[in-house]
């Protein structure tokens, strides 16, 4: 998963991209990049590790102009240490540069290779097959290319684009990721949520639309379908990805959230437990909804998280993910002993976390542990932007859950049935669960 910030006329555009890529930095912790344009060129700086890290003082005012695209990244392909896999990549538009920046993945790499010729790439990422066709095609009219390209790509895509006129905004026809756009005083911004607006004081105008190219230019907001929307947007990005205090796919997070947990307590109930703790950051409101009714215990987060350790789902290897899940947690002990704690997480991925949080809960003294989690199992590779490219690092994917359950070392472990996601889901034909059923669309 990326996350995508770009500005439009605003005077120090690159500081306030970098204000909107932390404010999406929940999404990607490992790289970041920034391309600004003056309205005539192009300038770019980026970096290994946080926004904030990569953009000091120096490397910011060595991005000049009014116009930005910036982009955080964590891999979700094998990085070649001699490839420069940091976006926003450059090409070539006419007399002049073009950058662009990707959330999620291609699914006809192979065939998009063939139609380049098999050209060597800079990069090892899915991204740059999208600029190359863009640099072959060159007509002079990037709306008409850019059309003409979308209806050759499959897989997930949502883009920012920038030339040095105009910042372009894309979602492919599946809108399988957010884009949304915002306005302050004269300056448009575009991000992956809507999050990042609240760092700028700017309104949150639209999202951009399932098939849909949006451009930003000196004359305002133009609008172009390209294609006829078959939305099946990702339903992951609620659950875990997005920040609570977003608006994504029209749906407030928190209240979706929490809505979460009510359904899994009124189909996972935990009747004889005392207290109801989430695994924190991204399950605090589904175990608020789990707690809401008290028929399950009462709310009581006695796990802690440190905030200066980042997601590990979204750590780049499995030895950082260990290392981190041991730094992020410390547990308040005098809540603990003698209890029956619910433990409410979001979802169960590879498992590394759970089995840690469990042994040190039992060793404060917890008298039962059990485990309430907020999504079905995850049992298939996503291809369309998530790390989980591997079924065999899938734990749901190769033992039962009887089996899950001793190897973390619950007393209990419940998941959330999939018949009841979509009832949560609105219109749920129109979202993706292909992680957890199987059901890939293209």
């Amino acid at each position: 998963m990326c996350g995508i910030f770009g500005a439009f006329n605003a005077h120090k555009a690159a500081e306030l991209t970098v204000i909107g890529l932390h404010g999406n930095q929940h999404r990607a912790i490992d790289y970041a990049g920034i391309v600004t344009s003056d309205g005539r060129n192009l300038y770019r700086e980026r970096g290994r590790g946080l926004a904030r890290q990569v953009f000091d003082k120096d490397t910011i005012n060595r991005l000049h102009g009014m116009h930005a695209l910036g982009h955080i990244r964590y891999p979700t392909v094998t990085d070649d240490a001699h490839r420069d896999n940091i976006q926003p990549i450059l090409g070539v538009y006419g007399r002049g540069q073009i950058a662009l920046a990707h959330n999620g993945n291609l699914t006809n790499t192979a065939e998009l290779q063939v139609a380049l010729s098999n050209q060597t790439l800079a990069t090892s990422i899915d991204s740059e097959l999208i600029l190359r066709l863009i640099e072959e095609k060159q007509s002079g009219d990037i709306v008409a290319d850019l059309t003409g390209i979308f209806s050759s790509l499959k897989g997930s895509y949502s883009l920012g684009i920038l030339l040095p006129d105009r910042l372009i905004a894309v979602r492919d026809r599946s809108g399988n990721h957010p884009l949304s756009i915002g306005m302050q005083n004269g300056s448009y911004f575009i991000s992956s949520e809507t999050v990042a607006f609240g760092g700028l004081d700017a309104t949150f105008v639209r999202d951009v639309g399932p098939g849909e190219m949006v451009v930003i230019d000196s004359d305002g907001i133009h609008a172009h379908r390209f294609a006829d929307k078959a939305e099946k947007k990702c339903r992951f990005e609620g659950t875990y990805f997005s920040h609570p205090s977003s608006v994504v796919f029209g749906e407030p997070v928190a209240q979706y959230r929490r809505r979460l947990g009510r359904m899994l307590e009124e189909y996972c109930p935990a009747h004889f437990a005392d207290i109801v703790t989430p695994v924190p950051d991204s399950s605090n409101l589904i175990a608020m909804g789990y707690a809401e009714s008290g028929r399950s215990g009462i709310y009581d987060p006695v796990i802690i998280r440190s905030h200066y350790v980042g997601r590990t789902f979204i750590a780049a290897t499995q030895a950082r993910r260990d290392e981190e899940v041991a730094q992020k947690f410390s547990f308040t002990a005098s809540d603990i002993v003698g209890k029956k704690i619910v433990v409410v997480d979001d979802s169960i991925v590879r498992g590394t976390t759970l089995p840690i949080i469990v042994r040190k809960l039992k060793e404060y003294g917890a008298k039962e542990i059990h485990l309430r989690i907020g999504s079905p199992p995850i049992m298939h590779p996503c291809l369309y932007g998530i790390n989980t490219p591997d079924i065999g690092k899938l734990i749901s994917a190769q033992v039962p859950r009887e089996s899950i359950c001793y190897s973390i070392g619950a007393d209990s472990l419940e998941f959330l049935p999939i018949e009841v996601l979509k009832q949560v889901s609105p219109n749920p034909e129109s979202y993706c669960f292909a992680c957890m059923d199987g059901k890939y669309w293209h």
